[in-house]
């Protein structure tokens, strides 16, 4: 290989020394990257620390429109593939183990290990739901299941109300499920705020102060996830303030939301679970399908809330099929305390919307069939 040498002339050229500062400068820049690659890797382990081969490590968030699926190695390690800066949710699941979420703020190379708790014994299967062949098959059913955040904005001092309950936003941040169709389907509020219910009737005050102690319910929550119908986003839009980067917790918040809604037990355990993870359980993606492709469809907003007291809140506002369509009963509003280990699990509030009531047309025999049979 032949050298070549610059002439004296020529190096010290003013030219010529830009150049090479600029080439040195390009260098360190590519070093640099190099050296900090934006990439999630880790180790997956049992409660004794012995690895687990063959787990599954499923990435979601950040700019991604579809989940990057890993499996850990012979050693139980995994490392992803170069991604972009932000937010992003990794799950890893084995069989026998139970699944574990982490957030992730990513700013370059991140490493995680995950300790894997040994299953309880119970019977648990994916929601199937009537139908669920051909939903899945619906390339926007699957855009609605993997959907990741959107944008995030400041959330503070505003008020949402949802017919007879008020959501009281004190101070934290709304990050925007990403739109599917052009729709937005849900929000994650964290931060602090208060929940309070006023019921409709001196009949619904009096079976509510039977289950809470109080004819009106009041408590503080830290999370919420929603999932609405597009134009139930406008009660949001004029509380979002400047935009912000997305809290690690919204990520946690949603991949909790996604684990409690999409499971049920082969056999329920009381009642409140059967009505919310039994046969007939709601299958929400289902219902914001629905919501996408029919614009007229029957708004409604659920509300899942994490209380001081009550860690499983849900808060359900339906104009169509009833807030509870597995009791076949027509009231539109719900309040639901699910904790299977409390005395007070169940259902707090069912009622009909209060306009309904001030205008005297509330009735039990209203038919909510969203298709006439």
């Amino acid at each position: 290989m032949q050298s070549y040498i610059v002439p004296q002339e020529v190096r010290h050229h003013p030219l010529f020394s830009a150049l090479l500062r600029l080439a040195v400068f390009i260098l360190c820049l590519l070093s640099t990257a190099l050296l900090h690659a934006q990439t999630i890797s880790g180790r997956v382990v049992d409660p004794s620390g012995a690895v687990i081969p063959g787990a599954r490590i499923e990435i979601t968030g950040g700019d991604l429109t579809q989940p990057i699926v890993l499996t850990s190695d012979e050693k139980g390690n995994f490392a992803s593939p170069e991604l972009k800066p932000g937010t992003y949710s990794v799950r890893v699941t084995r069989d026998s183990f139970e699944p574990l979420v982490k957030a992730v703020e990513l700013k370059g190379k991140t490493e995680l290990d995950f300790k894997l708790a040994i299953a309880a014994k119970r019977e648990e299967v994916t929601v199937s739901g009537k139908g669920r062949a051909y939903a899945n098959s619906d390339p926007v059913y699957k855009q609605l299941r993997n959907v990741g955040l959107g944008p995030t904005y400041r959330f503070d001092d505003f008020t949402v109300q949802i017919d007879s309950a008020t959501l009281r936003f004190q101070k934290g941040t709304l990050t925007l499920l990403s739109p599917v169709n052009g729709m937005v389907t849900g929000a994650i509020f964290i931060g602090g705020g208060h929940l309070n219910l006023k019921a409709a009737t001196l009949l619904d005050a009096a079976e509510l102060k039977r289950r809470t102690g109080a004819s009106e319910f009041d408590e503080d929550f830290s999370e919420v996830v929603f999932r609405f119908t597009g134009d139930e986003q406008q009660k949001f839009a004029p509380g979002m303030k400047e935009k912000v980067e997305a809290p690690a917790e919204a990520v946690s918040a949603f991949g909790r939301w996604k684990e409690k809604v999409r499971k049920r037990r082969e056999e329920a355990q009381g009642f409140t679970e059967y009505l919310l993870h039994g046969e007939d359980m709601d299958n929400v993606d289902a219902d914001m399908l629905s919501a996408v492709y029919n614009p007229t469809h029957p708004p409604f907003v659920n509300a899942y809330v994490r209380g001081a007291k009550h860690k499983d809140l849900r808060l359900f506002m339906r104009t169509r099929v009833g807030a509870l369509p597995q009791l076949d009963s027509p009231e539109e509003v719900a309040l639901i305390n699910y904790d299977q280990e409390a005395m007070d699990d169940g259902v707090w509030y069912l009622a009909h919307l209060q306009p309904e009531y001030a205008t005297r047309t509330a009735s039990s025999s209203e038919d909510r069939r969203l298709f006439a049979t």
